[in-house]
């Protein structure tokens, strides 16, 4: 078993592929997307045509995750609805990751 980080990354449905395909760059091995609602300082957006929220979530290694972060708060953090967090996890089948 390995401590690895469970990236989340939550923002506007359009970024979704863009942030999938970036992700896959910088070392995630695979991730999970979803769409998610809630409300935070931008409001509830509850007007069908903005899209939704997208989370997308991906276990990666330190150095990784790191980059990933590094990368979102340049590119995307100051014009777009987006949070990101981590944590770490520990994971049984590491070979699906590293």
């Amino acid at each position: 078993m390995n401590n690895l980080n469970l990236l989340t990354i939550i923002a506007e449905e359009a970024l979704a592929a863009t942030i999938e395909k970036e992700i896959a760059a910088m070392g995630a091995r695979g991730y999970t997307s979803s769409t998610v609602s809630g409300k935070g300082p931008h409001g509830v957006r509850d007007n069908q045509w903005e899209g939704e929220n997208i989370k997308i979530e991906t276990i990666v290694s330190a150095e990784s995750c790191t980059k990933i972060l590094a990368h979102l708060q340049q590119k995307y953090f100051d014009r777009y609805a987006m949070i990101a967090f981590h944590h770490p996890v520990t994971v049984v089948r590491t070979s699906h990751f590293l």
